[in-house]
């Protein structure tokens, strides 16, 4: 398991809809492929494929030890 800003992980995500970060506004009786993506704070479709940035980050984050917790921090300065 893995901690990414305090969000367990027990495996890598494989579409939008798989990882604890993403938000759907739908439900079961009313489905919505519509969702929003709290890390990036991004709106997404649920059933694409793991975005790149997401599987770079996934892939290091589980070469850590077993328990590590990683803090994602967003990069706001102006290039």
């Amino acid at each position: 398991m893995i901690k990414i800003n305090g969000v367990e992980f027990q495996e890598k995500p494989r579409r939008c809809y798989e990882c604890p970060f993403y938000s759907s506004s739908g439900s079961r009786l009313a489905p919505s492929s519509n969702g929003f993506c709290r890390l990036f704070s991004e709106n997404h479709k649920s059933y694409i494929n793991t975005p790149k940035r997401c599987q770079k980050l996934f892939n290091k984050a589980f070469r850590y030890p077993e328990g590590s917790e990683l803090v994602i921090v967003a990069n706001t300065e102006e290039v």
